[in-house]
């Protein structure tokens, strides 16, 4: 795309030259050129997910670190004006330790990745298609993007991700049938809703690498002498797609990208790459030196990212048990402290209605003097 935009504008001298001998006003030729470049835009370059949703992993993990250490400083402040109301008040501290237990970065991903698998089992449960599954997940991992699991718990998050996804990918299921079939309150499902999807940016559509997996399926049986072993290879990709879910995959690569990796790690062998990919020197070199290394990262990526790999549920008990003292005491409704800024915001409230009462009299006395003063 920046090609056809630059020398769309390195041209348009030659352009404008031209339209002296031409019989098409100068604001048609210009609307043709601006559609040829739009025209070279990959379609997935214009999904709100390219524009809106990629990232580094070394942005990843500081946006992740940031987020979590502000909650951390937020949460143990309001914890310790908690714990000193109580204290004041001789009222018991005994949910309320002086140091918690908060989880790290790493214990989050952990414990977001047991509810992602979660939601992989219920949906298979329910027979649905993994394009489902793959959305619901990625609304999980959008949202505690910019969100952490002291604030709002994976599981609440789960459910109401599931909801949406089945909207989105036209699975439509009613909020009764839904929370009669995931045996949970409806209330618990739509409370969070609309803060899910704030979270999203109301961006609803998400890209998968599993259509490009199936058309590289299509394109190799040109190739294949053995159908059944093509098969076996591209059910072995799905899989590793499957399991790409769980990873950073979505936020750093293209699903062209990971779908065509999975499918070079599954066969095992280059015979499709080198078929599609190394046909003359050009393309082998363009091969080699941008595309190579993103199928190779990828690969690194599902063979040592440690969440490719199912989470104990011991594991995330433990996470879960201590999530009970890193609750938000600002946030619940039965503590000291909310009570406390709830008063002060209703007498901030009061007095600006106050305010705004005495201006009004203000205004109105000023008017009865005007009026009533000698001309």
């Amino acid at each position: 795309m920046a090609t056809a935009v630059e020398g769309s504008n390195h041209g348009s001298e030659t352009a404008l030259d031209s339209t002296t001998s031409s019989d098409e006003p100068a604001e048609t030729i210009a609307s043709d050129n601006l559609q040829e470049s739009v025209a070279l835009k990959q379609l997935y370059e214009q999904s709100t997910q390219y524009k809106y949703w990629r990232y580094t992993q070394t942005s990843l993990d500081e946006l992740r670190s940031k987020v979590n250490g502000e909650a951390i400083a937020t949460i143990g402040e309001n914890i310790s004006e908690e714990r000193e109301q109580r204290i004041a008040q001789d009222r018991s501290v005994e949910n309320l330790p002086e140091n918690p237990g908060f989880p790290t970065v790493e214990e989050e991903l952990a414990l977001l990745g047991f509810y992602d698998r979660k939601i992989a089992q219920i949906f298979r449960y329910w027979k649905l298609p993994s394009n489902v599954t793959a959305t619901a997940i990625v609304y999980m991992k959008r949202f505690f993007l910019e969100n952490t699991v002291m604030d709002y718990h994976p599981k609440s998050v789960m459910m109401t991700c599931m909801f949406l996804a089945r909207k989105t990918e036209n699975f439509l299921m009613t909020i009764d049938d839904f929370s009669t079939a995931i045996k949970s309150s409806r209330e618990s499902i739509l409370n969070l809703e609309l803060l899910v999807c704030q979270s999203l940016r109301f961006q609803f559509t998400v890209h998968h690498p599993y259509r490009p997996c199936l058309g590289f399926f299509y394109d190799m049986q040109a190739v294949a002498d053995n159908m059944e072993k093509l098969q076996k290879v591209y059910d072995i990709a799905a899989k590793l797609i499957d399991t790409s879910l769980y990873t950073d995959l979505c936020f750093l690569y293209q699903p062209a990208q990971i779908a065509l990796a999975a499918m070079m790690i599954a066969c095992k062998e280059e015979s499709y790459v080198t078929y599609k990919f190394k046909s003359n020197e050009g393309t082998t070199q363009k091969y080699t030196e941008t595309l190579l290394p993103i199928l190779l990262d990828i690969e690194r990526i599902l063979n040592e990212d440690p969440r490719c790999k199912e989470v104990k549920k011991s594991v995330a008990a433990e996470i879960d048990k201590r999530l009970m003292f890193c609750e938000d005491p600002a946030k619940n409704s039965d503590s000291l402290i909310y009570g406390k800024r709830k008063r002060i915001e209703l007498n901030v409230d009061d007095d600006d209605d106050d305010d705004d009462k005495n201006d009004e009299r203000a205004e109105k006395r000023t008017k009865l003097d005007n009026d009533s003063s000698p001309e």
